[in-house]
């Protein structure tokens, strides 16, 4: 879930940006609401719902460099960020039994690394098969067989008032349940790109990203993918993604590892109630222009700001999701008919499409790397002398932090007083024990942050390290 405040007011869009959306009229949606020959059961059984659903739930951590760290979004941990580098938690959910995972695109923007924990507490090391951050979703692949899938809703409205839930590790606390109601479906966001959403009042926080939105059955019915606030909390008001729309993204990025769209280089905004008057016209069916992009097809045809697009490919005028999806379709080196509106006068103008550049995924960190580290990639110095008052006391302490110890969590400042079972209050003491250490083994360092401790796991660094099955009550998150 995106906890970036939403900007207020409507930003300029790119014409034809998503192909896979389908627009949607309100009133015959909410008319097949009504005429729902089925309706829901009144006594929603989440408790079986989430049992059924979590075994294909996964929490994802996320590690990345000291670049921009408005890249990964909501991807933030329970305690502050590291100096250098940041460590996250997202959510996703499988959807392969062969090891394809979906999740929130903006929540592996910038990875250096990515791992997932399932429900029966194995971890696993991703890569990322294909990403497409217009529709903020992300296919991740994990070397794995056999794997529990969820099972995706088909067919029927998803109407208002419609119970659901979501699941996924808020602030790192794994398959955290959370219900609401369907507030609106579709929800088009003001300044968005023309993706239908459900809007409900399911309460998501920061690592709710890319987990599931079910209903009382159990069945996904969208990925969970942003919330509207002022002050990055949850307000009441919760985005997902549907599933449909999230599965034919996840079909395309797993056949070529991108997202194919049509593009002109026209920006655009939804045509308003407020604004339609302005430009002569009564109804608000449209896509209006604010921006041609220099030398793109859109410019060479002659378009420009304050031109309505009334239809793309035909007369009958269209939505504004539509024409971005009829746009967005249209095939490279083909040619579209736009009917404008210009002047208060139609005209119809003939525009080349090319293909939009497909996002690259990210590569994440080599693990034949971590091989060479030296004390799990943690620089430690040791304090001597007495407690006094303001004073650390005496014992291990770490200076700096990389790799493998990184991944883990730990940080600047953090005291480590045992490794396994021996305790350690010296370098001498921490070499001597992790000198008896294999690659090939999990090494758990007990590890004081404040007033709190806990054993922190540090992962087998053989590049070819097979899952490591965990108790059951450890916890995700390091040392809070």
């Amino acid at each position: 879930m995106k906890t970036t405040a939403f900007a207020q007011g409507v930003a300029a869009l790119a014409l034809g940006a998503f192909a896979l959306a389908g627009g949607t009229n309100a009133w015959p949606q909410a008319r097949s609401c009504m005429e729902r020959s089925q309706p829901a059961s009144q006594a929603v059984d989440f408790a079986a719902a989430a049992a059924r659903q979590s075994p294909a739930v996964v929490s994802i951590m996320v590690t990345e460099g000291s670049g921009d760290r408005s890249a990964i979004g909501d991807v933030r941990p329970s305690m502050p960020w590291d100096r250098a580098w940041a460590r996250g938690f997202a959510s996703g959910f499988i959807i392969g039994s062969d090891g394809y995972i979906l999740t929130s695109a903006h929540a592996v923007t910038g990875a250096r690394a990515i791992s997932i924990v399932t429900a029966d507490q194995r971890r696993f090391d991703a890569e990322v098969a294909g990403v497409d951050r217009l529709s903020d979703v992300a296919l991740l692949k994990v070397a794995a067989s056999g794997l529990p899938v969820v099972v995706p809703r088909r067919g029927g409205e998803l109407c208002p008032g419609e119970r659901v839930a979501a699941m996924g590790a808020p602030f790192g606390f794994e398959r955290s349940v959370t219900a609401g109601v369907v507030s609106a479906n579709p929800r088009y966001m003001p300044g968005g790109s023309g993706v239908p959403l459900i809007q409900s009042d399911v309460a998501l926080n920061p690592g709710n990203s890319g987990g599931p939105l079910f209903d009382e059955r159990g069945e996904v019915v969208g990925m969970n993918s942003m919330i509207y606030s002022p002050g990055g909390g949850y307000f009441g008001m919760s985005f997902s993604l549907p599933i449909d729309t999230a599965m034919r993204v996840a079909d395309e990025l797993r056949a070529t590892g991108h997202v194919r769209r049509g593009y002109i280089g026209a920006r655009t905004q939804p045509l308003t109630a407020e604004l339609a008057p302005a430009f002569g016209l009564a109804s608000t069916q449209g896509a209006l222009i604010v921006r041609v992009d220099p030398d793109s097809p859109a410019a060479q045809a002659g378009l420009r700001s304050g031109d309505v697009v009334l239809a793309a490919g035909g007369d009958t005028a269209m939505g504004y999701a539509d024409i971005q999806n009829r746009v967005a379709a249209a095939r490279a080196g083909s040619r579209i008919a736009l009917k404008i509106w210009r002047h208060k006068a139609p005209l119809t103008v003939q525009v080349g499409v090319l293909e939009n550049p497909p996002d690259v995924s990210p590569r994440t960190a080599a693990r034949a790397a971590a091989q060479q580290e030296t004390r799990f990639g943690l620089e430690l110095v040791e304090r001597k002398g007495v407690l006094g008052i303001s004073l650390p006391s005496p014992g291990l302490y770490v200076q700096s932090v990389s790799g493998s110890a990184q991944m883990a969590g730990l940080r600047y400042g953090d005291m480590l007083i045992a490794v396994n079972d021996v305790e350690v209050t010296s370098l001498a003491d921490f070499d001597t024990v992790i000198r008896s250490v294999a690659e090939s083994d999990t090494v758990a360092l007990l590890v004081v942050r404040g007033s709190a401790r806990s054993y922190v796991p540090i992962l087998p660094r053989s590049a070819a390290r097979a899952p490591v099955a965990r108790h059951a009550g450890e916890a995700v998150a390091p040392v809070p």
